[in-house]
């Protein structure tokens, strides 16, 4: 029921290979297509700035070889000069301070700094004064080591040293080298580029530009309510092909295409125009079911357990309502059963079909085998079915029948959709019918799921509310029981009596018969207080090992007392042994309270008026027994 992504079609045209359909920006002409927002540049004027881009880039990588090439022979210049100082001026220099001839000194330091790779030349004495030549330095720069240092020894060779010549890097001579270096560079490059740049300009305009003007004026006219000019390049004749003549062939082609395409495409509207209505009618009915489907979903997720039965039966109902107002049964096959049964039904009034109320067995023909997993299944009359089934179907009363299953582990769960009448429903899609009946059957489950979950918490709450060995309510109930009552006693202005219960002697009965028998002694002392204690609102509860209370609502003192001396008699005539009891047999002492909570404690709480009443009530249970056991106190 889905639509369909279109295929791309395929037609043959009248000359040239077969074409793929053309998408919806065909329509609109080349031109429009092409325009989405860049600027138009020229190819050959992009070429032509990128090969001149290349040729800077070549002369900066040259120029900078030439650079580095220039750096090394002035250094080495330098290095070469300061050689010959070291060999011809050193001695010199130390003859003349040897000597003490200043003007001397002087000269010869003149003459090195005269050498154009020397900026400055100093002579610094052990005595502390210095000689110096070159562009005037402060005083502090004058006493620095250079970049070429010379200790400078005496002549008479004691090895003593007069003091120390410092030679500075003339950086300045150094730049204006470099500097010539690379605008004799930077020129002859400059040109070459230009040069380069204009002879490829004129070659790309000669041979690219006024062929790629007319194959953009043919591109632009191309569009599929037109036919385009023939294409025609303003080349000169030669005697090769090359892309461009590729690239007219493949333009002259997809004009014959275009043609083609245009006709197939009119035809082709046509019928999708017919296909898109009639899905658009499944879709719409589609999409009401599924809004249906949804809005049940919905309801399913806020209901109690009571609340299911109901709602499944008003679903069907309204998916009944999509399928030509069918009947529609869920039913389960669980595998210890021999027939499936059926679990919901909603049976259309105008369809006469039996056997299918909700708990009743369907006809074992009627479903036959099912394999494992999913399965649709439909038949739309008796006669196109098997025997066996064609008969389950008639003893139904059912002429057509759509039915769609789930075969588990355990059980098979069938949605079933009948009629009375011959192919009155059949449902047109697999995908919907096993949409609904997974709907369906996860109610189902989640219905089950509840019902379960709803025991066990009973359960639960029965066995966290009661003792385990007597069935009596725990202390736990109790104490919150107790307190519920007491506010409504104190609301209603009612009174409420206690009995403190206690078996005279039941650890000298554990000693003697065993815990085991002590058991089986609570269990019929509990038996009794069950019987004496069992209207509605009265509450006897296991509170210790041999301790028993009872909460009775809206009693007396006087009945209260009745009813435990009625309880006391009652265990003393099971007249169960006890060698460690006087008595020679097993029996209870009771201690009985009763009072209304509005006059006898004004302003207390619930709290402090039950806790009085159980002090009360146990302070009479030891009256009890300090009076011999066996018997009935106030």
């Amino acid at each position: 029921m889905n639509a369909e992504p279109a295929e791309p079609t395929t037609v043959a045209a009248s000359a040239g290979p077969a074409v793929e359909a053309w998408p919806e920006q065909m329509n609109a002409p080349a031109s429009q297509a092409a325009s989405d927002g860049r600027p138009m540049r020229s190819l050959a004027g992009d070429l032509t700035r990128r090969i001149f881009l290349l040729c800077l880039a070549a002369t900066l990588l040259a120029g900078a070889v030439r650079l580095i090439q220039v750096y090394r022979q002035e250094r080495a210049n330098f290095d070469a000069a300061v050689a010959q100082v070291s060999h011809l001026h050193l001695k010199l220099l130390a003859k003349s301070l040897w000597d003490v001839e200043p003007a001397a000194v002087q000269d010869l330091l003149q003459q090195i700094a005269n050498t154009p790779q020397v900026r400055t030349a100093r002579v610094n004495l052990s005595t502390g004064e210095f000689f110096f030549a070159g562009p005037a330095r402060p005083a502090d720069e004058q006493r620095r080591l250079g970049d070429a240092n010379f200790e400078i020894p005496g002549p008479d060779g004691s090895g003593r040293i007069l003091g120390q010549l410092n030679l500075d890097f003339n950086q300045r001579f150094l730049r204006e080298q470099l500097l010539g270096v690379m605008l004799r560079v930077a020129a002859v490059g400059l040109l070459l580029s230009l040069g380069f740049s204009g002879l490829t300009l004129l070659m790309l305009r000669r041979e690219l530009r006024q062929p790629l003007q007319d194959l953009a004026t043919f591109a632009a006219g191309l569009a599929p309510d037109k036919t385009p000019p023939p294409l025609q390049l303003a080349r000169s004749a030669r005697s090769h092909r090359d892309e461009l003549d590729v690239v007219v062939d493949g333009f002259r082609t997809l004009r014959v295409d275009i043609e083609s395409y245009v006709k197939e495409r009119e035809r082709r509207a046509e019928q999708l125009e017919l296909a898109v209505a009639r899905r658009t009618s499944d879709l719409q009915e589609v999409t009401r079911y599924l809004e249906t489907m949804s809005r049940h979903a919905s309801r399913f997720l806020n209901l109690s357990v009571d609340e299911y039965p109901a709602m499944v039966s008003a679903t069907l109902r309204d998916i009944s309502g999509h399928s030509s107002h069918c009947s529609l049964v869920i039913a389960e096959h669980a595998q210890d059963q021999a027939t499936a049964r059926c679990r919901f039904a909603w049976l259309a009034p105008h369809d006469k079909i039996s056997g299918m109320s909700p708990g009743e067995p369907l006809l074992a023909g009627l479903l036959g085998e099912l394999p494992a997993g999913w399965s649709v299944l439909r038949f739309e009359s008796p006669a196109a079915s098997e025997p066996e089934r064609a008969l389950a179907m008639q003893q139904h009363g059912v002429q057509a029948m759509v039915f769609c299953a789930y075969r588990g582990d355990s059980s098979t769960q069938i949605l079933l959709a009948l009629s009375s009448q011959p192919m009155k429903w059949i449902v047109r899609d697999d995908r919907l019918a096993r949409m609904t009946a997974d709907m369906l059957f996860n109610i189902m489950r989640h219905w089950q799921d509840q019902l379960a979950l709803q025991h066990l918490h009973q359960e639960l709450e029965q066995r966290s509310n009661t003792d385990s060995l007597t069935g009596l309510a725990n202390r736990r109930w109790f104490d919150e029981l107790k307190l519920e009552e007491t506010r409504r006693a104190m609301r209603n202005g009612s009174t409420l009596a206690l009995i403190s219960i206690d078996v005279d002697f039941f650890k000298s009965y554990n000693d003697n018969y065993g815990h085991a028998q002590g058991d089986q002694c609570l269990l019929a002392v509990s038996r009794m207080i069950q019987q004496t204690f069992n209207r509605a609102g009265e509450l006897p509860a296991r509170v210790g090992g041999e301790e028993f209370t009872v909460l009775l609502p809206e009693v007396d003192l006087a009945q209260a007392m009745a009813q435990a001396e009625r309880l006391r008699q009652c265990v003393s005539d099971l007249a169960i042994p006890h060698s460690g009891s006087p008595l020679r047999k097993v029996s209870i002492s009771a201690g009985v309270f009763s009072i209304r909570p509005d006059r006898s404690m004004p302003g207390a709480s619930a709290e402090q008026f039950i806790a009085a009443a159980l002090e009360a009530a146990d302070a009479a249970l030891y009256r009890a027994k300090r009076g011999g056991r066996d018997r009935v106190s106030d």
